[in-house]
């Protein structure tokens, strides 16, 4: 299958690692937690926008971004599964070079160059041909798309209830369960088609 695969909150904890940087500059210190909504800039009164901007453009900040917990070891079984991965972002030109730099050190299993190769910087994801697009932020897996949707939880979309066609999962051990579980309702469905096909 060709799985698609947010980075920022998904693979990397961007927002937590945002939320240290604001708040060792004076911003209110909040946690994953009190993010209501997607946006970070959206949870601080509007003073700090320029902050909020100012650390997606820091190179310390982007230097202290971790993996999310389990992220390399699902990525790497659906990659030993015979899955074809894309990392697809929404990102700005400047800060795209640091994530995949990020990402060919962290995700040292990949070939050469499979990152580079495999990582799309597009705003509209509903435009993506793929199978399953996993992500945090529901904009992007809703709408008119081709692919199953799996919405990675937090708290700024835990309101969001189960959509048909969307799975949810709050751990990278439920995402690769979910995956599992898509892969075998599709091969169910394929097999029931053929037979219709044969009567």
């Amino acid at each position: 299958m060709i799985i698609g695969i947010d980075l920022d909150n998904v693979v990397v904890n961007t927002t937590e690692t945002v939320l240290n940087y604001l708040a060792e500059r004076g911003a209110p210190r909040l946690t994953l937690n009190d993010m209501k909504v997607y946006w970070i800039e959206k949870n601080f009164p509007p003073e700090y926008s320029l902050l909020v901007a100012e650390a997606f453009e820091s190179r310390r900040m982007w230097k202290n971004i971790q993996l999310i917990e389990g992220a390399k070891r699902y990525i790497k079984k659906l990659y030993d599964d015979g899955d074809e991965i894309y990392f697809v972002t929404s990102s700005l030109p400047e800060n795209l070079d640091k994530k995949i730099k990020h990402l060919t050190r962290n995700l040292d299993f990949l070939p050469e160059d499979y990152i580079v190769n495999h990582t799309i910087n597009i705003r509209k994801k509903q435009l993506l041909k793929l199978d399953i697009l996993v992500d945090d932020c529901y904009d992007n897996l809703s709408g008119d798309k081709e692919y199953t949707s799996i919405l990675f939880r937090y708290p700024w979309n835990r309101d969001i209830t189960k959509e048909e066609d969307m799975w949810s999962a709050s751990t990278w051990g439920e995402v690769y369960d979910c995956i599992k579980a898509i892969r075998k309702e599709r091969a169910r469905n394929e097999r029931r088609l053929q037979y219709e096909q044969t009567e």
